[in-house]
């Protein structure tokens, strides 16, 4: 997956530039760690509207609710349990839940579909090399270096610097 997400059809091209950013997919297992989730992040100067997309992996969607909008340098986290995820992060707002499926904790393809069923991005993240293995129940998750580089890349991620991860905020590992 190219991170300029770029879609054709016959008659437009659509570059809405949203990626996944964080992936939550192996907590530790203690009820102080929210269950599953994923976190959306718009790097462009646009807000955009992502009511209606579909976040999920190859057996399973969750629709996004109909009026949620991505601001521009924003993030919206994806969750499995929202209530389990606001106890953990109170101070995060920006999420939406509750998916009814779990992410595979030995890696799988996880993807972002517009409202008209177009691939926004899309990641098959794993938990050997070049992938980092900390994330796999070790308390860390898993986040992006550098948004603008390709999401596709394990070399590309990293496990967080802060047990839970960094949602709804800059990643503990960007490269800035």
């Amino acid at each position: 997956c190219s991170c300029e997400n770029t879609i054709t059809d016959d008659s437009d091209s659509i570059d809405y530039e949203v990626v996944i950013n964080e992936i939550n997919y192996n907590s530790l297992d203690d009820d102080s760690y929210p269950e599953d989730w994923v976190e959306l992040y718009n790097p462009t100067n646009e807000t955009i509207a992502i009511g209606l997309w579909e976040f999920g992996d190859e057996d399973n969607a969750f629709t996004i609710p109909q009026n949620t909008v991505l601001l521009s340098g924003h993030y919206l986290v994806l969750c499995k349990n929202s209530d389990m995820f606001s106890n953990v992060f109170p101070s995060v707002f920006d999420f939406v839940g509750d998916f009814e499926f779990g992410l595979n904790g030995s890696g799988e393809l996880v993807r972002l579909l517009d409202s008209d069923g177009l691939l926004v991005d899309e990641v098959e993240y794993d938990d050997i090399a070049p992938w980092p293995t900390e994330p796999d129940g070790t308390g860390p998750t898993l986040e992006l270096i550098d948004p603008s580089l390709d999401n596709a890349l394990g070399e590309n991620w990293d496990a967080s610097n802060a047990i839970g991860g960094t949602p709804g905020e800059i990643n503990s590992v960007v490269d800035e």
